[in-house]
């Protein structure tokens, strides 16, 4: 016996029942999205609180909180260079509410600092907003007797392998800022790792070493001491907040630029209407003159504009940085 007609519209029925559930899944996908965010969102930052990561962070968090409606609550995830809290950022489900800081180390100078990094940033994560940077400066213990870029090089020269420069550590943006001074200029200085720009920043204001390369909002409270000169800074362009320094382009070595920028990621697979909704907040805050104060205090150079800057910016640099690693010789495994 043959049911002509059921075997003719069971098919039509499934058909019926897998459109309307392929509806009602984009259904809720454009509810999420439109009610994005409608919980706390967290931030991963990768470095110590109190440090400048963290303070930027901090600060951005709690204005993208008040134009999102929601809070967006920092958490720090320290060690290997920033690997750790990038680990953890990865691990955490693709849906816009847990975000990370990313920076010079964590996409452009781990790749060459490690043998066998443990994330693929390209395809782990995604881009949300390149922010701002920050420069270093180059400076000097007073008694060193040099008052600009030309007299250390002069007297690097003259003493090969004698002046020492302190850094927060190997792979640092002051340590690798250092290593492609040396290699412009042709110097054999001394490189001695501490365990942080302050503990750098202190051992040149005691006298243990002779310059360091360190960023602007660490070492600018300690010039008004007297015991460091500063001589140059470390960007394109010279420094607002330091406006008599000359670059070091400026100072005789024109191809020198080195900054530490930073931003904001999420893991591969966010929706990228939810990343472009992150973006918008970021942007926002930071045109607001109350956070470019706080920032500009900071000696934070801001940044504004689409999700694909950041990534394109580590894409630039990572061959500066692997040059530098490759001359200082540094590896960490």
């Amino acid at each position: 016996m043959s049911f002509p007609h059921f075997s003719r519209t069971l098919p039509h029925r499934a058909l019926r029942r897998a459109l309307a559930a392929t509806l009602a899944a984009f259904a809720l996908a454009g509810q999420a999205l439109a009610a994005f965010p409608d919980r706390p969102v967290t931030l991963i930052v990768p470095f110590a609180a109190g440090t400048t990561p963290d303070i930027v962070s901090r600060l951005l968090a709690e204005a993208i909180g008040r134009d999102l409606g929601q809070p967006v609550v920092v958490m720090n995830r320290v060690g290997a260079s920033g690997i750790i809290g990038t680990q953890a950022l990865i691990a955490a489900p693709a849906d816009g509410y847990t975000i990370g800081y990313a920076n010079v180390a964590t996409l452009a100078i781990n790749q060459s600092l490690y043998k066998k990094l443990p994330y693929d940033a390209d395809r782990q994560l995604a881009p949300i907003a390149l922010t701002g940077s920050v420069q270093n400066v180059l400076a000097v213990r007073s008694d060193l007797g040099v008052q600009d870029v030309a007299g250390l090089i002069a007297l690097a020269r003259k003493n090969p392998g004698k002046l020492t420069v302190a850094s927060g550590g190997n792979g640092t943006t002051g340590h690798l800022s250092a290593e492609m001074f040396k290699s412009m200029a042709g110097l054999a200085i001394v490189h001695i790792p501490y365990k942080g720009g302050v503990e750098a920043d202190l051992a040149l204001l005691r006298g243990e070493v002779d310059l360091v390369f360190e960023n602007t909002t660490s070492i600018a409270p300690h010039l008004k001491t007297g015991k460091i000169v500063p001589l140059a800074v470390t960007g394109a362009a010279r420094d607002s907040r330091l406006p008599t320094l000359p670059t070091l382009a400026e100072s005789g070595l024109p191809k020198y630029q080195a900054v530490a920028w930073n931003g904001y990621v999420a893991p591969a697979g966010v929706d990228p209407k939810i990343l472009d909704v992150l973006n918008a907040a970021f942007n926002k805050a930071l045109r607001t003159p109350a956070v470019k104060q706080q920032l500009d205090a900071q000696a934070y150079d801001v940044h504004v504009g689409p999700r694909q800057d950041l990534f394109d910016l580590a894409q630039k640099e990572r061959p500066v940085w692997a040059e530098a690693i490759r001359h200082s010789g540094a590896t960490l495994d």
